[in-house]
């Protein structure tokens, strides 16, 4: 669930305004950069590292065995998770807002992000199964969307498929590239499961290339039904475009399932950041306060209350803007440090480095690595 992020629902639509109909096939564009990207992950994963949470910032931080370095890399995106929490809690608001008439969107998503909050800090194992029913309910909502909706395609939508020229298209991408950052997600779940050295790199690989077939096949029928220009003013995108083929009932399960994405999301990118301070911590890169966790729940309770204020202090000082600006800059700057660490380590780490159990050849580790560098 957390890799098929809500994104999806958020960025297609409004790219459609800047790159009108060819917004899917910039999905396909960029899974090369994101497999580049995902082959050090493949790699840190699959070493004793994979034994261990925190993600991007355990890989860089042990294979320069500082964790100075890795706190700077992965203190911008820190920065970027807690924006991409507010950007996904608003508009999570936006969406339901009809429901509730006379509520600010700020407020509902105020209410969503502090019960994702209670979530989090009651119990880690309630994560995993509410994590598990809301990504079943987004599935079935987007097999529901996709199948009829490939039969009933007016593909005449698609042209002309760059009516901003390939200035357009290439300006989408940066954006786009949003919504794969779910693959770092469950690189944050190091050790949860069973064989993690060999599940995780699996997992992630196999994932990476469902997703991109989700995205592909969600925004390809979304064009195949409404013109680019209605779906980038839509704020409800994804319904508009059920309701042109599908019956109420199918318009609701796809509804449903757009708050799912919402949901998943939210509860997962939480979980990461508070992992994150948890991880700063044990190192002692950040106060060790921020490692405590709850006696009764066994969960970093502190390092969730700082996470979630950081949110509502967003959400209600309208920064959001700025937060968003950033964002993808954080992200970038992290993917390219995490690029870095994967050329140096074969090199500064090569006893880690034959420890992988996914072990590419050096050419292609060095191919990767230069590309995501050079990419982002």
């Amino acid at each position: 669930g957390g890799m098929v992020v809500a994104g999806l629902f958020v960025v297609t639509g409004e790219a459609g305004g800047q790159a009108g109909p060819s917004v899917p096939f910039g999905y396909l564009v960029l899974l090369p950069i994101i497999l580049c990207t995902a082959v050090g992950y493949l790699v840190f994963l699959s070493t004793p590292l994979g034994d261990e949470p925190g993600g991007a910032y355990t890989h860089i931080s042990r294979t320069f065995n500082n964790p100075l370095i890795g706190f700077i890399f992965m203190w911008f995106q820190y920065i970027a998770l807690i924006g991409v929490i507010s950007i996904m809690g608003i508009s999570f608001g936006q969406f339901i807002a009809p429901l509730f008439p006379g509520i600010s969107p700020v407020a509902l998503a105020s209410v969503i992000v502090l019960l994702f909050y209670a979530l989090n800090v009651v119990e880690v194992r309630w994560f995993g199964r509410i994590q598990l029913w809301m990504t079943a309910i987004l599935l079935i909502a987007i097999a529901v969307l996709v199948i009829p909706g490939l039969f009933s395609m007016n593909l005449g939508y698609y042209k002309p498929l760059f009516p901003f020229g390939l200035d357009g298209f290439i300006r989408i991408l940066p954006s786009l590239f949003f919504s794969y950052f779910g693959f770092e997600q469950l690189a944050q779940a190091g050790g949860e499961m069973k064989n993690s050295r060999s599940s995780m790199p699996k997992t992630m690989l196999i994932g990476l290339f469902v997703t991109a077939a989700i995205y592909f096949s969600v925004s390809f029928v979304a064009f195949g039904h409404l013109p680019y220009q209605t779906l980038a003013k839509s704020h409800h995108a994804m319904a508009d475009v059920s309701a042109q083929y599908l019956p109420r009932i199918g318009k609701w399960v796809v509804t449903l399932g757009i708050v799912m994405a919402f949901a998943t999301t939210l509860n997962s990118v939480l979980m990461v950041v508070s992992r994150m301070l948890y991880s700063f911590s044990k190192d002692r890169a950040l106060p060790e306060i921020f490692a405590r966790v709850n006696s009764r729940f066994g969960t970093p309770h502190l390092a969730l209350t700082v996470n979630t204020v950081l949110v509502l202090l967003l959400l209600w000082t309208h920064t959001l803007q700025f937060i968003l600006n950033i964002s993808l800059q954080g992200m970038f700057i992290m993917y390219i440090g995490h690029a870095f660490a994967l050329l140096a380590l074969p090199f500064v780490r090569p006893q880690l480095y034959e420890s992988a159990r996914v072990k590419p050849p050096t050419w292609l580790v060095v191919m990767c690595g230069v590309v995501s560098i050079t990419v982002l």
